[in-house]
């Protein structure tokens, strides 16, 4: 409670599309990179291809497309009709993780299309996923479902600040030779970090693997994702020892009751609680138990390979409208130290087109740790921490502080704009009754709070000396 206190940024009403433009430009000047980092990296005369949908709020539109005219670039937007709006609740990520996987999979058919024709140089689209990279059209994030999504401290940091952060944690991630991942939740997993995954030098993924598993992306595969780092690789060696228990409330979707998994040979064996949400998966489990997919150790879709780290420490949880449309789970992700498991099928590789082609249900289902702490075991035999607490260690890097002294106060840069409060770990409160037991209630309520009363929600959860404030 005295290390990870509660904490949310001050919440901007956002009046104008004019009180958006100054976030935008700062994306719009960042170096084009293959990561969750918005980076467009607009150039005068520049083709591009806005893609958004009915759920986007049209204020955030309008902000893109007048930056976009203001960069000088000529741009057709695309409005995909979704239908209503719904809102959303954590176990409705078993349905929509189905879905998106075919969706994605739309996505890139597209670009290649459109690479081959020529007709853009830029694609500004989606909010997560693989991309394509080797190609001559570049394609970028659109993270803006919201004004609340734009209207942040995220988007204005340096990219040479991101760039150190996204660096030094997957230098010092690749050289572990055993990953251990724990959490107040109940997280108590680990791994072998298997030479195998590596190159000779490990400074990348094996390429062999990356050819067989990506062979369409194989530039963007081997390496980790800026902004969303790779804590275990995203393929399988056939010498899979993940071991443990995942434990968590929130998916990339919103809150479900706590649930528990027993996770053997990097195969999850048995599910516990999690309410509608851990029925569902109960009932996938059960569903695909005899079903062998390609590239996998063994039966059956649950399989373990994701645990990603967010490294922005200024994204922040949305709190108005949180669980209408895709203004849900998924932003949170890229806050540093917020670590997301993963489940199922390998998004966007061949694998996971190869078991469609062969009519498998294919999609992967995810846990966000808040408290996570990541150790090390390194070649000599030390330990390390990458995380602690939730806390992403390399923001106390003395290199990383000083890219950050040239732009600013390292300790406002580098200090975290959001922090949950959880009852039981971080204040005050029994964790199973007045959390665990219905975190979508507690969210939604503690969201409300935060906005409509920031000044009394930041007293309430720092009280004494502490600051009223988290700017």
């Amino acid at each position: 409670m005295d290390r990870r206190p509660p904490r949310c940024p001050d919440y901007a009403d956002v009046q104008s599309v004019d009180d958006l433009l100054p976030y935008l430009d700062a994306v719009a000047r960042r170096p084009h990179h293959q990561g969750l980092h918005a980076a467009w990296d607009l150039k005068p005369g520049e083709r591009v291809l806005l893609c958004v949908d009915n759920w986007h709020d049209p204020m955030s539109v309008e902000a893109m497309k007048k930056t976009l005219e203001r960069f000088g670039c000529t741009y057709e937007v695309q409005i995909k009709d979704r239908g209503p709006m719904p809102v959303f609740e954590g176990h409705n990520e078993v349905e929509y993780y189905f879905a998106r996987t075919k969706e994605l999979a739309e996505w890139m058919d597209t670009w290649e299309r459109i690479d081959a024709e020529g007709s853009y140089d830029k694609i500004l689209q989606g909010y997560g996923g693989p991309i394509l990279s080797e190609r001559r059209v570049k394609i970028q994030r659109v993270p803006f479902i919201t004004r609340e999504m734009i209207a942040s401290e995220a988007h204005t940091l340096p990219h040479e600040l991101l760039h150190e952060i996204d660096r030094r944690t997957w230098v010092r991630l690749r050289r572990a030779a055993r990953i251990r991942i724990t959490d107040p939740e109940g997280t108590d997993i680990a791994y072998t970090n298997h030479a195998e995954y590596w190159d000779e030098r490990r400074e990348d993924f094996n390429v062999d693997y990356i050819s067989k598993w990506f062979p369409q992306n194989v530039a963007f595969s081997k390496t980790y994702m800026p902004g969303h780092v790779w804590g275990r690789p995203w393929f399988f060696v056939g010498a899979e020892d993940g071991e443990g228990v995942i434990a968590g409330t929130m998916n990339h979707i919103g809150p479900f009751p706590r649930i528990e998994m027993d996770v053997r040979a990097s195969k999850i064996v048995d599910i516990r609680g999690g309410g509608l949400f851990g029925e569902k998966l109960r009932r996938v489990m059960e569903e695909t138990k005899d079903l062998q997919y390609p590239g996998f150790n063994g039966k059956g879709l649950l399989h373990w390979w994701e645990a990603s780290m967010g490294t922005n420490p200024k994204i922040h949880r949305p709190r108005k409208d949180f669980l209408h449309g895709l203004n849900c789970g998924l932003y949170e992700r890229m806050r540093s130290g917020v670590i997301h498991i993963g489940y199922g099928t390998i998004i966007s590789s061949w694998m996971e087109r190869l078991a469609a082609k062969e009519g498998l249900p294919v999609g992967h289902f995810h846990i966000h740790l808040y408290f996570g702490t990541v150790e090390l075991t390194m070649p000599e035999g030390h330990t390390e921490r990458l995380i602690d607490a939730g806390r992403l260690t390399v923001l106390d890097d003395p290199e990383v502080r000083r890219v950050a002294e040239r732009f600013g106060d390292p300790d406002v840069l580098l200090a975290e704009n959001w922090i949950p409060a959880v009852p039981g770990i971080n204040m005050t409160g029994d964790y199973d009754r007045d959390y665990a037991a219905d975190p979508l209630d507690w969210t939604l309520t503690e969201l409300h709070v935060c906005r409509k009363w920031h000044d009394l929600y930041m007293k309430m959860v720092m009280p004494g000396d502490g600051p009223a404030h988290c700017h």
